[in-house]
């Protein structure tokens, strides 16, 4: 669960990474290609598409994640509610599952990214 301190945690880690991979992943997605807006394509998001998005943008991101590895523990160990040194002991892959599965990491992401983007413009 998407807790306040594992929220402030992950703002941290979002003010670090570049976009733009997303960006340009997300946008050769086709599974918001019948939306007209912003909002019409967030009311069509399925858990399905939930999950898409949750795995491109994790695609993304992944090459990124050495300029911000010293935060991952501890966001891991505030999300999960566990200590950082459980946190580091838990296995990757799941834990990736798992968060890119969380509607609220989801949103938060979708908000980070469509503020970003608005600041770019």
């Amino acid at each position: 669960m998407l807790n306040i301190k594992s929220m402030a945690i992950l703002l941290k880690i979002t003010a670090k990474l570049d976009i733009k991979p997303v960006i340009d992943k997300l946008k050769n997605l086709d599974i918001f290609a019948e939306a007209k807006s912003p909002d019409e394509a967030m009311k069509q998001l399925t858990k399905e598409k939930a999950a898409i998005v949750g795995a491109e943008m994790f695609a993304a991101i992944l090459p990124q994640l050495d300029s911000v590895s010293d935060f991952l523990a501890e966001f891991v160990a505030a999300y999960k509610g566990v200590s950082v040194e459980e946190a580091e002991k838990l296995d990757a892959i799941e834990v990736i599952k798992e968060l890119i599965g969380d509607s609220g990491v989801l949103n938060f992401f979708s908000s980070a990214l469509r503020k970003k983007v608005e600041q770019r413009h």
